[in-house]
């Protein structure tokens, strides 16, 4: 008696070997997977590792130094501002002196015209002006607000602009000339000194030419900028 033999699909076979190859690409996609991660991993370290790093400029800590001192140079200097006596408000060399380097005089050897604000024994305050004679002097007061029906008849005119105090010292002849009197370099130096004071008090068209030699006042002139009736 024969042994009974067993039916068989068909396409058994067939089945198998797709189902075989559909593993196979599932294992390569999933290797492929891998390797691309991997790569991606690898390529973004070496970013990282050859990324240049920021490097402060050479010099910056210099600049830094040098804007500080500019503040820190802002302050001004001691003694500034201040004229050659350590009068307020002056531009002239202020301060102290150091070791042999003589102070600026506060006016320059020469004739200058200005108001005298105060008297002392052996020093007087005085403030600079401008004097303008015959036309000029009609051209400066129209300039300075005189109504031109006032001004045209002007042959002084006296301008002070600039309010700061100079303090001289006297010299020790000194020749003063007051309006109304004879020279008073001869008398006594405090009555002469006591005149001057009362005739500054005057001011306006009232003005004085001082004659400086060697820092020191010499000589002082009253004068009269408009005609006297």
């Amino acid at each position: 008696m024969s042994a009974p033999t067993l039916d068989r699909h068909p396409g058994s076979s067939q089945a198998g070997s797709s189902e075989g190859r559909r593993r196979g690409r599932k294992q390569l996609i999933l290797v492929a997977s891998a390797l691309i991660v991997l790569a991606l991993a690898v390529g973004t370290s070496l970013a990282l590792a050859t990324r240049p790093v920021a490097r402060q400029a050479p010099g910056t800590p210099a600049v830094a130094a040098e804007d500080q001192n500019a503040v820190a140079g802002q302050a001004p200097a001691a003694g500034q501002g201040q004229d050659a006596t350590g009068t307020a408000g002056g531009t002239g060399s202020g301060g102290q002196a150091s070791g042999t380097e003589a102070a600026a005089p506060v006016l320059p050897d020469g004739d200058t015209t200005a108001y005298i604000t105060r008297v002392a024994s052996d020093r007087i305050v005085v403030d600079v002006v401008q004097v303008f004679n015959d036309d000029k002097a009609v051209k400066a007061a129209i300039a300075d607000g005189k109504p031109p029906a006032e001004a045209k008849y002007l042959t002084g005119w006296v301008r002070n602009e600039n309010p700061r105090l100079r303090t001289l010292p006297l010299a020790g002849g000194l020749d003063v000339r007051l309006l109304g009197g004879c020279e008073e370099s001869g008398s006594d130096r405090a009555a002469v000194l006591s005149k001057l004071a009362d005739h500054a008090k005057r001011m306006g068209p009232y003005y004085f030419t001082l004659t400086v030699a060697d820092g020191k006042v010499k000589r002082i002139q009253e004068h009269l900028a408009i005609n006297a009736c």
